[in-house]
């Protein structure tokens, strides 16, 4: 599949069969992670999580659906989940911090769609686990990075289909 393809067609896949991708596509998944770009080159301010245990996947859910008062699975059921984590200042420079982490999961998600395998932008657990710091300290998550963004991954039996994409969905202005 050409990039632009795997763009075009890439959606939020939120049914999952349960069944784990193969070792292979997600060491294909992680490269594009690997080679994504980042600001300054400060690649050792960022760490990938990959959790495939069921019962850490089954503990970060709960811990949403709480603090967000929901009964559903704000992971959809997906077998593998990739939290991305930063080195936050407090200051405008966490704009690059922020911006490298999305690259990488954009690039993560965008391979996923390339080898037809379901991902998902998660945005919701990652607000959730930042406000449980113990839960944080048990996952061994670096302690001088905040998770920012996340992925989850598995195969699915949604299909990816080319999209209308209107060239006037984002204000666009040109200086000439």
């Amino acid at each position: 599949m050409k990039t632009i393809d795997a763009i075009i067609n890439r959606k939020s896949v939120r049914t999952y069969t349960g069944e784990m991708i193969s070792d292979n596509d997600l060491n294909q998944i992680l490269i594009t992670a690997y080679a994504s770009p980042v600001s300054m080159g400060k690649y050792d301010s960022l760490s990938l999580t990959v959790i495939t245990s069921q019962d850490w996947l089954q503990r970060l859910d709960q811990n949403a659906q709480q603090i967000f008062n929901v009964s559903q699975s704000m992971l959809y059921g997906a077998p593998l989940f990739i939290i991305a984590s930063t080195k936050l200042q407090g200051t405008p420079a966490d704009n690059a911090a922020y911006s490298n982490a999305a690259t990488i999961i954009e690039n993560m998600n965008i391979e996923a769609v390339a080898l037809g395998i379901g991902a998902c932008h998660i945005w919701g657990v990652i607000t959730a686990l930042n406000q449980n710091k113990t839960l944080m300290k048990e996952m061994k998550l670096p302690e001088d990075q905040t998770p920012v963004a996340g992925l989850v991954l598995g195969k699915t039996n949604e299909k990816y289909e080319q999209r209308h994409i209107p060239m006037d969905r984002i204000k666009t202005q040109t200086l000439d």
